[in-house]
């Protein structure tokens, strides 16, 4: 659907990477990794300095006014609704572009409307809206209509826990549709609920693309294992651990799962005493970021 062959730009240099249809691919990295430049780049507000970009099988920057409905893309600062215009104005402006049929049109502004809660604000300029109407708002314009590819730079800023929850739903629903949706966003915790497939950018280099599960096993493998014993204290200098810890009869561990499963390290534990309770920590992608990894 997206592809990049050795493709540079600003702070990207020869990124390859596939975009496959009919999922939802998360993009991560810290700031200035070039996010933004690549969705830009995606969707042919930008031309590569090297390198290939084919979206939906075009050069993106000559096709780019002829994919009309076939493309919908969010980017935070690119506004899609004129900031005289109320919301609900604004939509409809879009409904005229994209020449929606009147009904498609009504069921999708009644659904975005109360799932998005723009409602209450419908009647007020763009300008006058806070932070958080606004980015509502905008997601509503670019969801309004149904495209083969949505591209979402960031779409969780400013909303709140409610907005977020609605705006995971509707891309899952859309991607169950066959759409393909890109989307961008800090929120490691979010964006690994919402999309099937991450791509992680590091320093303007594509340095992975796979599930969470692989990106947690290729960054993050070291887990943390709480196990609550009953009797004699194991032989813990023997136990295939990175790290461990007893504080009265909770034991804390933390293993390599490349390297020992949970199950190889209960075995061992149980040869020398009794587990009542065993509980497994794995890392989150915030950890990936966080701790300076990309």
């Amino acid at each position: 659907m997206v592809n990049f062959e050795e493709v540079s730009k600003r702070v990207l240099s020869d990124v390859t990477l596939n975009i496959p249809a009919g999922e939802a691919v998360g993009l991560i990295g810290a700031s200035g990794a070039g996010k933004t430049t690549f969705i830009k780049l995606a969707c042919g507000l930008l031309a590569p300095e090297r390198g290939r970009v084919w979206t939906l099988g075009k050069d993106p920057v000559r096709y780019r006014k002829k994919y009309g409905r076939d493309i919908s893309v969010f980017i935070t600062g690119i506004p899609l609704l004129e900031g005289e215009d109320t919301v609900s104005q604004g939509l409809d402006m879009i409904r005229a572009v994209y020449r929606m049929d009147a009904e498609g049109y009504r069921r999708s502004y009644d659904e975005l409307s109360q799932r998005l809660g723009f409602g209450a604000f419908a009647e007020k300029r763009v300008r006058d809206l806070s932070l958080g109407q606004r980015m509502r708002a905008e997601l509503a314009a670019a969801l309004i209509y149904e495209p083969r590819l949505i591209m979402l730079d960031e779409p969780d800023v400013g909303l709140d826990e409610n907005a977020k929850s609605a705006l995971s739903e509707m891309i899952r629903e859309r991607v169950q549709r066959g759409v393909t949706v890109l989307v961008t966003s800090h929120d490691m915790a979010w964006i690994s609920r919402v999309c099937g497939r991450i791509a992680v950018l590091d320093k303007g280099r594509a340095v992975s693309c796979g599930s969470v599960e692989s990106l947690q096993s290729r960054f993050m493998p070291v887990n943390t294992m709480t196990v609550k014993i009953s009797g004699r204290i194991p032989d813990l200098d023997d136990l295939p651990v990175r790290k461990f810890s007893l504080e009265g009869d909770v034991l804390s561990l933390e293993y390599d799962s490349n390297h020992v499963t949970a199950a190889e390290i209960a075995a061992l534990l149980l040869k020398q005493t009794e587990i009542r309770e065993m509980n497994i920590k794995k890392p989150g992608l915030e950890q990936l970021q966080s701790g300076g990894k990309i």
